[in-house]
């Protein structure tokens, strides 16, 4: 009986240890920023960053690895150098899973797989990708979204999108909603992970940076921190408090008086990412749901006194939505004005034409909620925004 029992334990642990293959891949062409290595994670290997490395063979820019892995359910996500860079996945899309603050890619396994290829930061294909656009600078006007890469990056329980500016609705600004279920230090990135195209140049003499905001209340404390986008670790922030509700105003950041508890500046450091903190120190919970907007944001001054917008640029409100939108572009002016919209695998939804996409209203019925991309044309102009469906 004993040597039953022995050899069943035996086949039973060695049922728990198999090991299937699974090959990730992931198509890096979106992703602008020169890396070395991109790198799969998970909660396979514990989010270690370096440790499983990718290869792209052929160089057509599709990254594989094959792992050996435990049947069952893993988390992961793409990351490029370890942890210098990591895709930023929207919540709700059919790949993912938001776990809190995470939102990261989720995979069920029960046999050897080979995965399709994933465009980095999206589930699905990246289809045609167009010209490659500039990296974001300052000052930044949110005026140039066709040739400029104005993505932004939220944190904390924000969401943030380019939306038409709350007083002139013929302008756009940052719109940024601070969610009830915010952390206090929830806020938005001014671009990606690859920050500014240049260092914000700041001196002994010269260390002052303005924003232009929009409050819904007078009293709100906007915090705005620089850092080294290579290391985090070298920052600094500084606060300006709104003295006006519903109306622009300029708030100024003097970075040589730091936050209390913070670092000081050290103008040996490179800063050359920005992130904005709305309404700091204080939780959605507390606060409920608000909406701010942020306009120029400049290294000295600003040179207006409202968001300039010009030139190709698309804004979507309200978003996200429930599938009926409005539109709002320069672009809508052409009569021969085309609105498509379409999932995240590229597949068309629906597509509006000529005089009827004037008004720029479109409605989608028995749409399922997640991420979807419009594009509005006209002529040899083309431009896009992201929209979440709910």
């Amino acid at each position: 009986m004993k040597k039953i029992l022995l050899i069943c334990l035996v086949l039973l642990s060695g049922s728990a240890m198999a090991q299937i293959d699974v090959t990730f891949k992931v198509d890096m062409r979106a992703y602008n920023v020169p890396f070395t290595n991109a790198n799969v994670n998970g909660t396979f290997n514990n989010w270690c960053g370096a440790c499983n490395p990718m290869t792209d063979a052929n160089n057509d820019s599709i990254w594989e690895a094959t792992i050996s892995l435990p049947a069952g359910t893993i988390e992961y996500k793409f990351t490029v150098d370890g942890w210098t860079g990591q895709e930023n996945l929207t919540p709700g899309t059919t790949c993912t899973i938001t776990t809190g603050a995470f939102t990261n890619r989720i995979l069920t396994f029960t046999a050897a797989t080979v995965l399709p290829v994933n465009c980095w930061g999206k589930c699905g294909e990246c289809g045609p990708l167009g010209p490659q656009k500039l990296q974001i600078k300052l000052p930044i006007t949110w005026q140039d979204s066709a040739a400029t890469n104005l993505s932004t990056t939220d944190f904390g329980g924000t969401f943030s999108q380019l939306a038409p500016d709350p007083i002139e609705a013929s302008r756009l600004a940052l719109k940024i909603t601070k969610g009830n279920t915010a952390e206090l230090w929830a806020g938005t990135t001014l671009g990606t992970s690859a920050g500014f195209a240049a260092n914000i140049p700041f001196a002994a003499t010269s260390n002052q940076m303005q924003a232009m905001v929009y409050s819904p209340d007078a009293g709100a404390v906007f915090k705005l921190k620089a850092e080294d986008k290579a290391d985090p670790t070298k920052s600094v922030e500084t606060d300006a408090t709104t003295t006006t509700a519903n109306a622009w105003e300029v708030l100024t950041f003097n970075f040589a008086n730091q936050s209390p508890s913070t670092a000081a500046i050290n103008y040996t450091y490179n800063y050359n990412k920005i992130s904005i903190f709305p309404n700091f120190g204080v939780t959605g919970a507390t606060a409920g749901e608000k909406v701010y907007y942020v306009g120029q944001v400049a290294f000295g001054t600003v040179t207006s006194s409202a968001p300039s917008i010009t030139g190709e640029v698309l804004a979507v409100y309200p978003n996200p939505n429930n599938g009926t939108f409005v539109i709002q572009s320069p672009l809508l002016e052409d009569q021969n004005a085309i609105i498509q919209v379409k999932d995240v695998l590229g597949r068309t939804v629906t597509e509006v034409k000529g005089p009827s996409a004037s008004n720029g209203q479109v409605k989608l019925n028995k749409l399922t909620s997640g991420m979807y991309w419009i594009t509005l044309s006209s002529g040899n102009s083309t431009s896009s925004q992201k929209i979440i469906v709910r």
